[in-house]
């Protein structure tokens, strides 16, 4: 039985409950490469590198074999679950099943979880036949005293474009920024006013769509450390999303507890950043 539930105790007669202010969907989900339906512990995903081709000089020449780079990253699983009991007393209290909503409660925060294990394969470690590999310092924008402005945006673009790695390559580009990273946006007067119409923030402080080469996505789940945020930007195939299981939820009886019901929800999930060119740090000043 949830420990707070008796915060929910009626005076008067109720029909529902209100959830507080939260994250419900994954907002990163989308914008990853995915690999569903792994079996076993972690998944190989298999790069191939760059090839160079050399001029032919010599008349019947020998036909030349030029090894194929090739590279491993793995995803790992890790299991994630959430669990509550109601007991039948307290839907009489209540005079409401709380049953459904706290399906949805859990389900909100397994897909908080999803965002969680993205952000972190895209500045951490990740892991290949060779050992761990870590985002180079090539890779990472300063904070520089700095919030997000203009001009780490487009050292960000540019870093992709020398990478081979934006549009220009068939690559989406993702760019995750908190609510203090579009305040100092909107404070930049490097930004015309129609770079902030195109952007939608004049109308409500977000962006919609494209804007600058990339799309935008709203989180305020990016690591902070001290007064420095560390956003992200990366394509889309430059991080994988492994899934064993996708979140599923079980709500039953328990004969060990009276009989009152049980509330469960899981899943099985991992994430892994698969190159370094398309993912940048970009650290941010967030006092």
């Amino acid at each position: 039985m949830s420990q707070f539930i008796t915060e929910a105790f009626v005076q008067q007669f109720a029909d529902n409950f209100r959830h507080v202010a939260q994250q419900t969907m994954s907002r990163l989900e989308p914008t990853v490469a995915q690999e569903p339906n792994i079996v076993g512990m972690s998944k190989s995903i298999n790069r191939l590198g760059q090839r160079t081709a050399t001029r032919r000089t010599q008349r019947h020449g020998d036909t030349p074999i030029n090894d194929q780079p090739h590279s491993t990253r793995y995803v790992d699983l890790y299991d994630w679950e959430d669990g509550d009991m109601v007991d039948d007393q307290d839907k009489i209290r209540m005079l409401v099943d709380p049953t459904s909503d706290y399906v949805k409660a859990m389900v909100s925060s397994l897909n908080r979880a999803k965002d969680d294990v993205i952000i972190a394969s895209l500045g951490g470690n990740s892991r290949s036949t060779t050992g761990n590999i870590i985002l180079p310092t090539a890779q990472k924008i300063a904070v520089g005293g700095t919030g997000l402005t203009k001009a780490k945006i487009i050292q960000a673009k540019t870093l992709f474009r020398t990478n081979e790695a934006d549009e220009e390559a068939g690559e989406e580009l993702y760019m995750l920024y908190s609510a203090s990273a579009a305040a100092a946006i909107l404070a930049d007067t490097t930004l015309t006013s129609s770079d902030y119409l195109s952007g939608q923030f004049l109308r409500d402080g977000s962006v919609r769509g494209k804007w600058m080469g990339f799309n935008w996505i709203p989180t305020e789940r990016c690591p902070k450390s001290g007064a420095t945020r560390f956003l992200y930007a990366y394509a889309k195939s430059g991080v994988t999303l492994g899934k064993g299981a996708d979140i599923m939820t079980k709500v039953g009886e328990d004969a060990s507890k009276g009989f009152n019901v049980r509330i469960y929800a899981k899943m099985s999930i991992g994430s892994v950043r698969v190159e370094e060119e398309k993912v940048v740090e970009i650290a941010c000043n967030e006092p």
